[in-house]
């Protein structure tokens, strides 16, 4: 951040200069400012020992401007003016639901979790945008400060506020086109002779034991890419961890029983700066229903089992709305 440079015009002593020339005099511009004369009268001083020029001569009737005084008096209308403009144009800002909001997340988080339900927001919201800033490409950044933040590790700053929004339970899994070919791992012992597609992010995603077996395994794919895990995965490729939420998204899936870890805390980080701001509210909001765990059990804290996700769906919905879901889990994708 460049450095402020302190000028020769104080512009708080440029406001108290043009509220005397206003008033005609020293004592009616202090009553009017709520303050001393003694104290707008050594403002007013400073500005011209700095300025090195005399802007009025005092007078037993009042102030009257020199030339130079002339010239600040129209520079600093100039500028009450813009200051005016100024508030008009940006009062309320932040009580307005519209404007631009930025979010920063993990690429997989925000492509495959998120991004389906960003239809149902711009409907509903027509007048906030979103940027979405996903930690990709670092020579082409996005412009502004990131408002909200979707992470996997607690923020420590004390500018932010955090708050766990969702747990993700990873799990191993293979697409049945390659359990077809390969065959199913009756336990971790007989996945390591599986290909294995790792993801180099996937550093909070696992504890000792799963931190082991990927070492063992042999990493057929190692990649940055959510796009390319998730889709070799689908493809055949191999056995890849994913959470167990991973079956919303793609039910045909298959988890392979056995290997696991701890959840793992997703955050929603605010600055605190912006959490006021109806437009981040709205955002956050949003959020919070795109990651509601009473609507969507793999969100949980506790573990699911997947072959419970449907039970405890009929449960929710019987609570909430007095009906039944369909029998089959629908994806995100059609959801949204």
């Amino acid at each position: 951040m460049p450095e402020v440079v302190r000028r020769k015009a104080d512009f708080s002593e440029l406001r108290l200069f043009w509220a005397v020339a206003e008033a005609g005099s020293f004592g009616a511009a202090a009553r009017a400012l709520g303050m001393s004369t003694s104290t707008l009268t050594r403002a007013v001083d400073n500005l011209e020992t700095r300025l090195e020029a005399k802007l009025l001569v005092r007078g037993a009737q009042g102030v009257s401007l020199t030339p130079a005084g002339v010239v600040a008096y129209n520079r600093v209308q100039t500028m009450e003016r813009a200051a005016a403009s100024l508030e008009l144009e940006i009062a309320g800002h932040d009580k307005a639901a519209a404007g631009v909001v930025k979010i920063g997340a993990p690429d997989g988080l925000a492509g495959f979790w998120v991004a389906p339900h960003i239809p149902e927001f711009l409907r509903a919201h027509p007048d906030i945008d979103l940027v979405f800033d996903c930690g990709l490409w670092s020579d082409r950044p996005l412009d502004g400060e990131i408002d909200v933040a979707l992470t996997f590790t607690k923020p420590t700053q004390e500018d932010v506020v955090a708050q766990p929004l969702a747990w993700f339970h990873y799990r191993l899994f293979a697409a049945r086109a390659h359990l077809d070919l390969y065959g199913a791992p009756a336990d971790a012992q007989e996945a390591l002779g599986h290909p294995f597609i790792h993801h180099v992010a996937q550093v909070h995603q696992r504890n000792e034991k799963t931190a082991a077996f990927q070492l063992m395994a042999r990493q057929r794919l190692v990649t940055n890419s959510s796009a390319v895990s998730f889709n070799a995965l689908s493809a055949g490729a191999g056995v890849h961890p994913l959470p167990t939420s991973v079956l919303a998204i793609d039910p045909t899936l298959v988890m392979i029983e056995g290997i696991g870890n701890s959840p793992v805390a997703m955050w929603l980080v605010q600055r605190r700066e912006v959490m006021r701001s109806v437009r981040v509210k709205q955002v956050v909001a949003w959020l919070e229903e795109v990651f509601d765990q009473a609507a969507q059990p793999w969100y949980r804290e506790e573990y699911v089992p997947p072959d419970d996700f449907q039970d405890e769906l009929q449960r929710y919905l019987a609570r909430r709305h007095g009906v039944q879901p369909e029998d089959q889990i629908r994806p995100l994708r059609e959801r949204a």
